[in-house]
């Protein structure tokens, strides 16, 4: 376990935690970590598919958040620096729920905001954790459960690519293709970003892509409170090749009556990105009312 503490002058604490690794209920390491004043409202942050929490590198250093909020973060199972279990029973949806547990526990954070990215483990919570374990979701560009068409056309194009568990080149290929698609214009972001979101990417093998992809998930108890209210953003971009958001959020409309939508004009599936500054400008004001601050 490392950590790093910075204080800063003035009544504020600034904590920033370079990693910190924590083992959930069955052994599995989850790699996590913080940054921001830990009295401040806490939102944690949840990655995509073959990904790591990487990708909330550069947001996390927006003032806007960083000044107002705790941003935490973590890797799940099977994925960056997390532990990478290969069994399907590695994978159910009680020991993502663990593992969010696990964080929050770790952080000393209390119902804080939710911001998952593609797949996300709501459902999981909904279903193995108390009620009022986080005060609101933001979906971006995000379905609550694996069992929703989410797809679009591109992703599908590169599904069995992501499968191949004899070819190096077609699994780097692939994910590469992937990554890039993420973007409007993947030559414009910065080349880091692109290389530490592949690095990622491969170090998730195919067979734990698909243990991760497959699992069933619950929707009835994130169902059951959408229909009492549960807070619910959308946040997506309207030029997404990757995520079918128009068609999830038909889905969802249903069961959330606290339901918000913001489609960012030009936005690509990593809106948060390329879109930065909007992005924020739609999530403040939401984190706000929710978080009562």
């Amino acid at each position: 376990m490392k950590l790093t503490f910075l204080s800063c002058l003035g009544l504020g604490l600034v904590s920033v935690v370079n990693g910190i690794i924590l083992q959930s209920s069955d052994g599995t390491e989850i790699f996590a970590d913080a940054i921001g004043n830990p009295r401040n409202p806490p939102i944690v942050f949840v990655h995509g598919i073959t990904l790591s929490a990487l990708v909330w590198k550069d947001l996390f250093q927006d003032k806007r958040l960083l000044d107002h909020f705790y941003l935490v973060s973590y890797d799940l199972r099977g994925h960056g620096r997390s532990g990478k279990p290969n069994t399907t029973e590695a994978y159910v949806s009680n020991l993502f729920a663990d593992d969010f547990a696990a964080v929050i526990k770790a952080f000393k954070v209390k119902s804080p905001l939710f911001v998952g990215w593609y797949w996300t483990v709501t459902s999981d919570i909904f279903a193995h954790l108390p009620p009022r374990t986080i005060s609101g979701i933001v979906a971006v560009a995000a379905t609550p459960s694996t069992g929703l068409a989410i797809n679009a056309p591109t992703t599908i194009a590169l599904l069995p690519g992501f499968s191949v568990t004899n070819d190096v080149a077609v699994d780097i290929s692939t994910k590469s293709t992937f990554i890039d698609a993420c973007f409007n214009d993947p030559s414009n972001v910065a080349i880091d970003i692109i290389w530490s979101w592949l690095a990622s990417s491969v170090i998730q093998l195919p067979p734990i892509t698909g243990l991760v992809g497959g699992r069933p998930q619950d929707t009835t108890k994130l169902f059951e409170a959408g229909a009492k209210g549960f807070p619910y953003l959308v946040i997506s971009g309207t030029e997404d090749k990757i995520a079918l958001n128009d068609n999830v959020t038909a889905e969802i409309e249903p069961h959330f009556t606290n339901l918000e939508v913001i489609r960012i004009q030009g936005g690509a599936h990593a809106v948060f990105i390329e879109n930065e500054d909007e992005f924020v400008r739609a999530l403040v004001p939401f984190a706000n009312k929710i978080l009562v601050l």
